[in-house]
């Protein structure tokens, strides 16, 4: 493994234990190369990885602060699962399940037909906290079968596993708004409090549309991470 991997891992480990405090400054970069014995580059790449990967901020002239490792890393550019994130992450997480009901699609995502669809409403709690709440509207066209139990764990899962589709890609849109009424029973935070909102439009291999969702987060806990390139 290059040394660059081995710093990353070690100051990743420290960082999820809670050894550095959120917002205080992490050991000075000389201090990583006498400590390590290392070169400044080799601590200057493990520091850059771990910035990009959320887990430090580096301020020009000033160090390297932790981030809030609550954080919910919220991928755009991947179709993930909520359970399949809490395991790569290795979050202590619960869902709870609060609405499950036969429905119709909500006006604002365009459809020109009205859509059959299975709300269902579940809340995320992050170490015992409800972090994000999340609407989904499964079409009945597709699962008319799904039950409360298959909801209550994972859609994908049950989309996949049981129903054997092949889930092919997503089209999201992220905005920020205010925190609706649901958003401040939930989560309990303030009116006027703003909130990260992902839309989500799922398809199929076929390009048959399987679900959608919308994802409210609180925007204190979210982080995203995505790889952009030029050219």
């Amino acid at each position: 493994m290059e040394k660059y991997r081995e710093i990353y891992q070690d100051i990743q480990a420290r960082l999820l234990e809670g050894e550095f405090e959120q917002g205080k400054l992490l050991p000075s970069d000389h201090k990583l190369m006498q400590n390590y014995g290392v070169a400044r580059e080799t601590v200057r790449k493990a520091m850059k990885q771990l910035a990009e990967d959320g887990y430090v901020q580096r301020l020009r002239g000033k160090g390297t602060i932790a981030i809030d490792q609550r954080q919910f890393h919220f991928p755009l550019s991947e179709i993930t699962s909520y359970t399949e994130l809490v395991q790569s992450e290795a979050l202590s997480s619960q869902n709870q399940l609060v609405e499950f009901e036969d429905g119709w699609l909500p006006k604002l995502y365009g459809e020109s037909e009205p859509v059959a669809v299975k709300r269902v409403v579940r809340l995320r709690k992050v170490d015992g906290e409800i972090d994000i709440i999340d609407y989904d509207y499964v079409l009945q066209s597709v699962a008319p079968q799904l039950t409360a139990e298959a909801a209550q764990q994972s859609l994908f899962k049950y989309f996949e596993q049981d129903l054997g589709l092949e889930i092919d890609y997503a089209i999201k849109t992220l905005t920020v708004e205010l925190a609706d009424a649901d958003d401040r029973r939930y989560m309990q935070i303030p009116a006027y409090t703003p909130v990260v909102v992902v839309r989500s439009k799922t398809y199929l291999k076929d390009s048959a549309v399987v679900s959608y969702t919308e994802s409210r987060h609180r925007a204190d806990r979210f982080s995203s991470v995505i790889f952009a390139k030029r050219h």
